[in-house]
């Protein structure tokens, strides 16, 4: 039996007592059981969780940081529940953390490296090489791209060019010692020239307790203890049931065979479980025991979670499709810039809320598709400016057809209430990752 006080009965777990945990699980007992016959082979495989996050994060660190320009690509799987999202962060808190980084310049660059949409990649992508210039020399560096069938998947509605263009940068990028940790519910819809990136693979499942029942009576009391003492929960235990969380992790010796087995059989996300039998793991861990490795950075990923859950309501709203979220990113960065000059208690015969009327807010467009799908979010005017220059050679003019040049903006006077409760609510999430939308270039 298991019982956590604080961290250091965490840390002093051997592999036998991680061992012995597992074992009272439904998993083991139905199948696994029967499948090891090598048991002392097997125990050695289960590793502390806190050294297993340490352990991996400086696996992660000494491979992008050898003499090979590389990056290092690591896939979560897990069906919902799993803590996916929540390792993510963990492995990229002690990734940084092994780089150099202290806790307040994670905090901050958190809001950078959390992609959720496909633009976010593009403008991390971006921002990583203009890092690189600025500083004169490749340096490795870690981002979460969370949900990633959202960036990964061809098939999503009004993503094609997009995604086409995340998958060309696929290999190009390989230099830049990115470290991407990737989690997604869905392998089976992310195209095939991103799951031949990957050098590690971290399953994760969940193995009920059935509280008052003796048959699961020392995953209870580990949970229960874990939750009081360490996350300061009380757990509910009137519904009968909980879920005690489990990692495995498949090294680059395996993890092709793993990906193509689960694409073969169309395994569902709930069967994962199945691997175990027919691949051994090269580490087992008990995430349950993982998730206070978190909670410094929980706070900021909720906020860029439901600030994203945002965005994707208003594309919805306005009808903001394809290429032109570019467009729309740099107006709501543009617009939370001059956010003073809003003034709430203006409106227009629409209902708009008016800007100050003598300051309009200008955007750069590139063409006058981009007004079509501005104009939907409040009131906005197109202007058009004509470069003409004389043709010369060697600085003389001749005579012959000016070359002619067109220069798009779009000023803004008013916004539609929906956009400014978006402003307002998510001002300061905004703000931290204006850097990130505006390095997406804004042209698609």
């Amino acid at each position: 039996m298991v019982y956590i006080k604080d961290i250091s009965d965490i840390r002093n777990l051997k592999p036998n007592d991680i061992f012995e945990l597992f074992s009272k699980g439904e998993l083991y007992k139905k199948v696994l059981d029967k499948e090891w016959s090598n048991k002392s082979n097997i125990i050695n495989k289960f590793q502390n969780p806190l050294y297993f996050l340490e352990g991996t994060a400086e696996t992660i660190k000494q491979s992008v940081t050898s003499s090979i320009d590389e990056d290092y690509w690591i896939l979560i799987l897990g069906e919902p529940g799993t803590g996916k999202s929540t390792l993510s962060v963990s492995l990229y808190k002690h990734i940084m953390s092994k780089l150099g980084y202290n806790l307040d310049q994670i905090k901050n660059y958190l809001y950078l490296d959390i992609c959720y949409l496909p633009f976010d990649y593009l403008g991390r992508i971006n921002l990583h090489i203009d890092e690189i210039d600025e500083k004169g020399k490749i340096f490795p560096h870690p981002i979460i791209l969370d949900e990633a069938h959202n960036m990964f998947d061809l098939f999503i509605e009004g993503g094609t060019s997009v995604i086409r263009r995340i998958l060309q940068r696929i290999f190009e990028i390989r230099e830049y010692r990115l470290i991407h940790i990737v989690n997604t519910q869905i392998p089976r819809q992310m195209a095939k020239r991103v799951l031949e990136r990957f050098h590690s693979l971290i399953i994760l499942w969940k193995e009920p307790i059935y509280f008052g029942n003796k048959d699961t009576k020392n995953l209870e009391e580990t949970y229960l203890s874990y939750m009081k003492n360490i996350l300061n929960i009380e757990p509910k235990t009137n519904e009968g049931i909980g879920y005690f969380l489990w990692g495995a992790l498949y090294g680059e010796s395996l993890i092709h065979d793993v990906l193509r087995w689960i694409a073969k059989r169309e395994i569902n996300i709930k069967e994962l479980r199945k691997i175990l039998s027919r691949f051994t793991p090269k580490y087992i861990f008990p995430m349950s025991l993982t998730l206070h490795e978190a909670s410094d950075l929980r706070p900021i990923y909720f906020n860029i979670k439901l600030y994203n859950n945002g965005i994707k309501k208003l594309y919805d709203e306005f009808g903001i499709k394809g290429s032109k979220k570019a467009i729309f990113l740099k107006t709501l960065v543009e617009l939370s810039k001059n956010f003073d000059k809003i003034d709430l208690n203006k409106r227009d015969e629409n209902g708009n809320i008016k800007l100050n009327d003598m300051y309009p807010i200008s955007i750069e467009a590139d063409s006058k598709t981009d007004y079509k799908a501005l104009k939907k979010i409040g009131r906005a005017k197109l202007i058009m400016d004509i470069d003409e220059k004389q043709s010369n050679i060697e600085g003389k003019k001749i005579d012959g057809p000016k070359a002619i040049s067109e220069y798009y903006y779009i000023n803004i006077s008013t916004i539609n209430p929906k956009i400014y409760n978006f402003l307002k609510n998510n001002y300061f999430t905004l703000q931290k990752r204006a850097k990130l939308h505006e390095s997406i270039g804004f042209r698609i």
